[in-house]
């Protein structure tokens, strides 16, 4: 995963006031960048870039950075979909011409380019997917793929955004441009950032909306009624040019996951169909994923001779969870993707302190798929009291019931939602669309983990795919025409085999109350007293982690692992609301206490008798005893 910080002032500044905001930065990394990475500098006194990232880059043939005469390129992410004639620095002087480069591309993906006599561009993609924020403070305008380093860099403050933490208390993600810090936002949809450097020194700065993910959806809702063979031939040449192209900037062997669904099975049968076999990996912490997947790689096995290796594991086994503690889990997450993963990892495996010395091996995704079947649609039969509008919010804001929620959070979100959907109703979406418009510009663009790996791919967000998904009737969704007609194209005998998913029959995965996760939570509800914390209701954790405890009811699983996530982000980034463990909630659940070393209160004695003069005194009484004895 690389870093990248770019800055641009509108006046030349100081040494010290550069010195200053450097300082911060590198405080605000350190700790979570590898000794092994390799850092690119540039800059003047008005303007700078930083990038660090792995010097090790593994199988990938397109670099972070690469320099040619007076054009530098720094890439976020891989170009995959477009014919490339040439590498990097030829994109970015496309660009800096003013070339839509990132009109064909599969999402995420940013571009900076930069040319030494005064100008650069950054490009963000169609989707707004790249994880690249911008932040202006006294007259610079800054670009980071992090916002906690962004905001450290410009102002020396990190604290919460409190529209962005409501949007994920109730979305499970930070909505459109939103961040979890304050100062930041993610660049929009399309959207490009110029720059030219005046004579006297300092830059004008000027931002703009090009291409983006409104012409993709209004493209394929203008081409309904044509034959649906046409929209099968644009989504099934995506694919596969998608698939192309990613081998033209890859040359490794690849691994991608095989489950019992629909997306990965298609993504896996254009890989096929391209001449290519992958490894295959499958998740069986439910056991007809596994089963499924086996009968696949058995078809190809029987029908094609092929024989590809696959793995079988668990996701979420409670032997690779539990050996850290879940507060540790979630703030080593929160620390290795600043705050944006979705809370529902925190019953994975720990991630790593720092960053990967290394790029992860590439592989390709299902995601985004759903596009093309009812996936976000209301239920045949369901009653109708609902309008599509109404039906697509609840949708978008369905991390948690709304009651769980505080009320005023609700209301500001809601009224953001609002204004979306008012958005599409101008550009003239409208119906169920309005369902699949928020789970592209939304869903897809702010939860999935693919934005934050690079060589995670998800050819399903080729532009032309998601155009034709936009293209489908309800009865094509609900009968997944798309999934079944393109599968049956590519590898006719997977075509037959029925469709299953992780929610078909019971899970062995981790559940968030398992190993230490009811102490754990218990504590939070003590000591997490922040604004963050207060966004869901806290008698609502308490009834939950009371019906699982003590056995009388169903527990919502996802509202705890949800309340953890937002408390240990409050202890993180409100550090002064925090209170001192007390082990009441514990108490009074259980109608235990907690159990503690039976050293600590000593020590916590100790501590507090040597925090005051007298205490000072006898204290270094006893250590010059300790001394003379020694002598």
């Amino acid at each position: 995963m690389d870093l990248v910080l770019a800055w641009f002032a509108n006046r030349t500044l100081s040494d010290g006031a550069r010195r200053t905001a450097r300082r911060r930065f590198e405080k605000a990394v350190n700790g979570l960048v590898p000794k092994t990475y390799q850092r690119y500098e540039a800059g003047g006194d008005d303007w700078g870039v930083t990038v660090l990232h792995p010097a090790d880059r593994g199988a990938y043939r397109w670099p972070a950075v690469a320099v040619e005469g007076p054009v530098t390129a720094v890439s976020l992410g891989l170009p995959v979909g477009p014919e490339l004639a040439g590498g990097p620095v030829d994109l970015a002087r496309d660009l800096l011409t003013g070339a839509d480069v990132h009109r064909e591309v599969v999402p995420p993906f940013g571009l900076l380019a930069l040319d030494s006599t005064g100008r650069f561009a950054v490009q963000q993609d169609w989707l707004g997917m790249c994880r690249l924020f911008v932040g202006e403070a006294d007259g610079v305008t800054a670009l980071a793929n992090r916002p906690s380093p962004l905001a450290s860099f410009l102002t020396g403050r990190v604290t919460p955004d409190l529209d962005g933490w409501t949007s994920y208390a109730l979305c499970g993600h930070f909505g459109g441009e939103l961040s979890p810090i304050h100062g930041t936002r993610l660049l929009r949809p399309g959207e490009r950032i110029t720059g030219e450097r005046r004579g006297g020194g300092g830059w004008t700065v000027t931002s703009q909306r090009r291409y983006a993910a409104d012409d993709i959806v209004l493209a394929g809702i203008e081409a309904r009624g044509r034959p649906l063979e046409e929209s099968l031939d644009r989504a099934a040449h995506a694919l596969t040019t998608s698939t192309d192209s990613f081998y033209r900037l890859y040359d490794g062997e690849m691994t991608m996951g095989l489950s019992g669904g629909k997306d990965s099975r298609l993504i896996a049968a254009a890989v096929i169909a391209s001449g290519r076999l992958p490894r295959f990996y499958t998740h069986e912490d439910t056991r007809a994923e596994g089963e499924v997947a086996r009968r696949l790689v058995q078809l190809l096995q029987d029908k094609r001779g092929l024989r590809p290796e696959h793995e079988l594991g668990l996701a979420g086994a409670p032997a690779a969870v539990l050996d850290v503690g879940l507060r540790e889990r979630i703030r080593r997450l929160q620390r290795q993707y600043d705050y944006q993963y979705p809370s529902s990892y925190a019953v994975r495996p720990a991630v790593p302190v720092r960053l990967p010395e290394s790029l992860p091996p590439a592989t390709l995704s299902g995601a985004a798929g759903e596009l093309a079947i009812d996936f976000w649609y209301p239920k045949e039969g369901a009653d109708g009291r609902s309008t599509p509008a109404e039906a697509a919010a609840a949708r978008v804001m369905g991390a948690l019931p709304v009651t769980f929620v505080a009320p005023d959070a609700v209301a500001r979100e809601q009224a953001r939602v609002a204004d979306l959907l008012a958005h599409a109703d101008d550009l003239g979406i409208q119906g169920l669309a309005l369902a699949d418009y928020l789970y592209l510009t939304e869903r897809m663009r702010r939860w999935s983990s693919a934005a934050y790996t690079v060589g995670l791919i998800a050819p399903c967000l080729s532009p032309a795919f998601v155009a034709a998904s936009f293209t489908l009737t309800l009865e094509q969704k609900r009968d997944r025409t798309m999934h079944r007609r393109l599968t049956g194209r590519l590898v006719p005998e997977w075509a037959e085999v029925p469709y299953v998913s992780a929610s078909t029959g019971p899970s062995t995965a981790t559940r968030i109350w398992d190993g230490d996760g009811i102490p754990a939570i218990c504590d939070l509800l003590d000591t997490a007293q922040g604004p963050i914390s207060q966004l869901i209701q806290r008698p609502r954790v308490v009834r939950t982690l009371a019906r699982h405890v003590q056995g009388t009811g169903p527990a919502n699983h996802k509202l705890l692992q949800h309340f953890a996530y937002l408390a240990v982000a409050s202890h993180q980034l409100e550090p002064g609301t925090a209170r001192r463990s007390s082990s009441v909630t514990y108490a009074r659940i259980t109608g235990t206490p907690v159990p503690r070393p039976p050293h600590r209160r000593a020590l916590s004695r100790l501590a507090r008798v040597s925090g005051v003069r007298a205490g000072r005194r006898i204290w270094t009484g006893i250590r010059r005893r300790a001394a003379d004895d020694q002598r």
